[in-house]
């Protein structure tokens, strides 16, 4: 239980500096690495990651041995440990691969590339090299890690008394309108708390002949709101759309917000088109991408590379049309002249 002790005991402090070792700058240094669980042997908190990520995770060394090692830096660590990370329980066997150790990164990291859903326990053991007796800890720390499939969304609508056109995504009315309600519905197995989402949400305002060809445009594709990566749509935040709100039930989420007045312009059909796309894109694009705070999280080290869970949209624009009530041309008929 002593090295159990001095595990935490890191935690807290720094210790002073008593054998030569090796300083390696960790990544806990950006401030993105944060303690997992202070109960080391049965931890009550779950690690959350999209199924394919690969994940980089460090050990605390224990403090005996590498005295000079401070969280918050200097990392030093003694010479010639080794840290035994292991996988005693994953949902089928082979689902986990530890890679260890890392070039360039120092030997209390390790990484795991999670290859299906379900849970996984993740230990991970110290050990002294010979120089020290060649000591294993017997009791490694654990960690559980639950992957999850990278979440679903959907965009919708369904205005009561409109004529449909397409199920829940296009419909059209007579006369102006007042607003509707336009719905973007996630599906991801994380907590309540731990779902947010980066995405931009379109309008885009057309006329329309009785083709439905397009014949003018009031209002170009517009970012009327934008919630980017560093800002996710969540319950604290809902940005500026009119009665914009965040209901959350595991597994799923949903962001609502209003549409403008469904007004005619221009005396002719009137096309009011919602999109969602990913945060930060350029309007007019093909993009139909959004990004999960857990999808986000799982690519920290793949950002980039081949690893990239950026989800696409199902369903991806809405529109509504208003149509203006025909106007009654006059009467043709046989004059009463054309045989005088």
């Amino acid at each position: 239980m002593e090295k159990r002790f001095t595990k935490k005991i890191i935690a807290a402090f720094a210790v002073a500096t008593l054998f030569v070792g090796v300083a390696l700058a960790q990544v806990e240094a950006t401030g993105d690495y944060t303690q997992y669980d202070a109960n080391v042997l049965v931890p009550t908190n779950t690690e959350y990651v999209s199924v394919g990520a690969t994940m980089g995770y460090y050990a605390v060394p224990d403090a005996v041995y590498h005295p000079s090692y401070a969280l918050g830096g200097p990392y030093t660590l003694t010479a010639g440990f080794t840290w035994d990370w292991t996988v005693p329980t994953e949902p089928a066997p082979g689902d986990a691969t530890v890679i260890y150790p890392v070039a360039t990164f120092p030997a209390n990291y390790g990484r795991v590339t999670y290859g299906a859903t379900g849970s996984y326990i993740i230990n991970v053991a110290e050990t002294s090299p010979a120089s020290f007796g060649g000591c294993a800890d017997a009791t490694p720390t654990v960690m559980n890690v639950t992957a999850v499939a990278l979440p679903t969304g959907t965009m919708s609508i369904a205005p009561a008394g409109w004529q449909t056109i397409t199920a829940n995504q296009s419909y059209q009315i007579c006369g102006d309108q007042a607003a509707e309600t336009v719905t973007i519905a996630f599906n991801e197995a994380v907590p309540d708390a731990m779902g947010s989402y980066s995405f931009q949400i379109t309008e885009t305002i057309e006329n329309l002949n009785g083709a439905d060809a397009v014949t003018a445009t009031p209002q170009a594709e517009t970012i009327v709101q934008d919630f980017p990566l560093a800002s996710k749509v969540k319950g604290a935040n809902l940005g500026t759309l009119t009665n914009a709100a965040f209901a959350t039930a595991t597994p799923a989420f949903t962001f609502t917000f209003d549409s403008d007045a469904l007004n005619i312009t221009g005396a002719a059909r009137t096309r009011y088109t919602y999109k969602v796309a990913r945060s930060g894109e350029a309007t007019g694009t093909a993009n139909i991408d959004f990004v999960s705070n857990i999808s986000h999280k799982s690519d920290y080290l793949a950002l980039g590379g081949a690893f990239d869970p950026k989800v696409a949209f199902t369903v991806s624009t809405v529109s509504f049309i208003v149509n203006p009530a025909p106007v009654t041309g006059p009467i043709y008929h046989i004059s009463n002249t054309l045989r005088l």
